[in-house]
């Protein structure tokens, strides 16, 4: 993703294809063929601005009697060439950036309404207001995804790591190696710990093992280059060699000031082939650079991530110790693992409690020994206790965690009951008392007298 000013410049640039630039190709009569923008147009001149590499242009001045023909494409072909990326992606843009893409699809449609292309700059820029829409409200778009407000700032940084992945991926494609290598730099000091980092690390070792070669070859073709330049000043006029020496004197002062800002900013000097301050900087800063980053816990990096999605499963089905178990190696293989930060704040905000283990409750329960009444528990008729005003045990299962409530003791019929025994006991022995002071009395009653 683009930013600020370094994107607001691009749609400058732009806007000047869309005003009319051209991209042409002039074969000379030496049988060389030049691809580039003509800039610049006299009676006996072409003035062409040549794309050497990535980042890095050459102007030349082509006199009209070395040119056999001049390939002029389209101005409309060349105008769409430069707009037909603006359109949605997997991930959504700033609203600064949308704002320049939409007036740029709109100065094509209104500059070039015949053109063949404007149904398509007109379906991107909808596309484009649409989601600036949803964008000014607060959302944003990741991995093809719409995220909320809220759930954008808690992945802002698996969001930016994966972004600034992304444009350090496309600028070593187009063969700038020092912007991948910035892109690296970025991405490490502003989200160190996006998932994306350990294959951005990877990404930087194979980028500076190609840089090495590439910048030492770049000075020794400077060196053959400035000598030729000092012959030619030497055997220029007065007022040429004047205008030579100042304006390579403002190329180099144009060169240092690069690296002065970029060494404070702590970022990579630019691939300036004209200057030999800028290699050697560049040759300096490989060596230590691949030696920090081969220092790197790039394996951990690996594992821990690895781990951490363990965890996020165990922790969505809800077996949160499990998930700390998991999250204690996430941290120690990389502390500074942001899926792990992140799992470590949802398992602190977690009201779940530890994962249920059920336990079956036996069919048939051993006889309890009789104990004491619950308070406020009143008998019924037939001598069963009333229900406790107790809540009664959980069914079927119970936590692990948590020993199970002892079970109540079944009510038993009253002659059961040691009460109950004793009651009946003495009953007997009173009827039977009884019933023998009854047949006692009734003997005496039938004993003859004398």
């Amino acid at each position: 993703m683009l930013k600020g000013s370094r994107f607001l410049l691009l749609l400058l640039g732009l806007s000047g294809a869309v005003a009319g630039t051209r991209a042409d190709s002039i074969a000379l009569k030496t049988g060389e063929r030049i691809e580039g923008r003509i800039t610049g147009e006299t009676d006996t001149e072409l003035t062409v601005v040549v794309q050497v590499s990535a980042g890095i242009n050459d102007e030349r001045v082509i006199r009209k009697t070395e040119i056999v023909k001049v390939d002029r494409i389209a101005a409309d072909e060349t105008a769409f060439r430069a707009i037909m990326d603006f359109q949605p992606g997997k991930a959504s843009f700033q609203p600064a950036q949308y704002s320049g893409m939409i007036g740029a699809l709109q100065g094509f449609i209104t500059q070039f309404p015949e053109s063949i292309h404007v149904k398509t700059a007109q379906t991107a820029r909808t596309a484009l207001e649409t989601e600036k829409k949803r964008v000014d409200a607060g959302e944003l778009k990741f991995e093809g995804q719409w995220l909320s407000r809220a759930e954008a700032q808690k992945q802002r940084t698996q969001i930016g790591g994966t972004l600034t992945f992304a444009a350090m991926k496309k600028a070593n494609a187009s063969g700038d190696a020092i912007g991948a290598l910035n892109s690296f730099t970025y991405l490490e000091k502003n989200f160190p710990g996006a998932k994306a980092l350990p294959d951005a690390v990877a990404l930087a070792q194979q980028i500076l093992a190609a840089l090495k070669p590439a910048a030492e070859r770049a000075l020794a073709n400077y060196k053959i280059n400035n000598a030729e330049r000092e012959r030619g000043v030497a055997a220029a006029g007065p007022a040429d060699k004047a205008e030579m020496l100042a304006a390579f004197q403002r190329e180099q002062a144009k060169a240092d000031a690069a690296i002065a800002a970029a060494t404070a900013a702590k970022t990579w000097p630019p691939f300036a082939i004209g200057s030999e301050k800028c290699i050697s900087a560049i040759l300096a800063k490989i060596p230590a650079e691949a030696k920090r980053l081969e220092a790197l816990p790039v394996a951990d990096m690996r594992a821990s991530i690895t781990v951490a999605d363990k965890a996020r499963i165990e922790f969505a089905s809800n077996n949160v110790e499990t998930a700390s178990d998991l999250l204690q190696q996430v941290l120690k293989l990389w502390p500074t693992n942001d899926l792990g930060l992140q799992m470590k704040a949802q398992i602190a905000a977690s009201k779940l409690p530890p994962k249920t283990v059920p336990v079956a409750v036996a069919a048939t329960p051993a006889a309890a020994t009789p104990s004491a009444k619950p308070a406020g528990a009143t008998p019924k008729p037939g001598g069963t206790p009333a229900p406790s005003a107790q809540p009664e045990p959980s069914p079927a299962t119970v936590t692990a965690t948590t020993a199970p409530p002892p079970a109540e003791p079944e009510a038993k019929p009253f002659f059961m009951t040691v009460p109950g025994a004793i009651t009946i006991v003495v009953a007997l022995a009173v009827l039977l008392g009884g019933a023998n002071l009854f047949n006692h009395l009734r003997a005496r009653r039938e004993e003859p007298e004398d």
